[in-house]
């Protein structure tokens, strides 16, 4: 029983340390894109991983709360940022 109690705070610790918040990341929007930039944007939003949506691209569509993506415009500038 002690080990069932263990893993399932485990697994919450590890869930909530992957927590994206993408509100944080909000003064990267209408800068131009760069990879300094997405790093600190994904570190400001305390996500696992970030990525470059740009338009006209195919992307996965699955959810992964631990990531941040930053949806960029035809000129590169980046108009939104969003977790999932």
């Amino acid at each position: 029983m002690r080990f069932l109690a263990a893993l399932v705070l485990v697994c919450v610790m590890a869930s909530s340390a992957s927590a994206c918040d993408a509100a944080k990341a909000g003064f990267a929007v209408g800068e131009a894109f760069s990879p300094a930039l997405a790093e600190r944007a994904r570190a400001a939003a305390g996500a696992a991983k970030v990525r470059r949506m740009i338009p006209g691209m195919a992307y996965t569509m699955e959810f992964d709360s631990a990531r941040l993506s930053l949806r960029t415009d035809d000129s590169g500038r980046i108009v939104s940022a969003a977790c999932g």
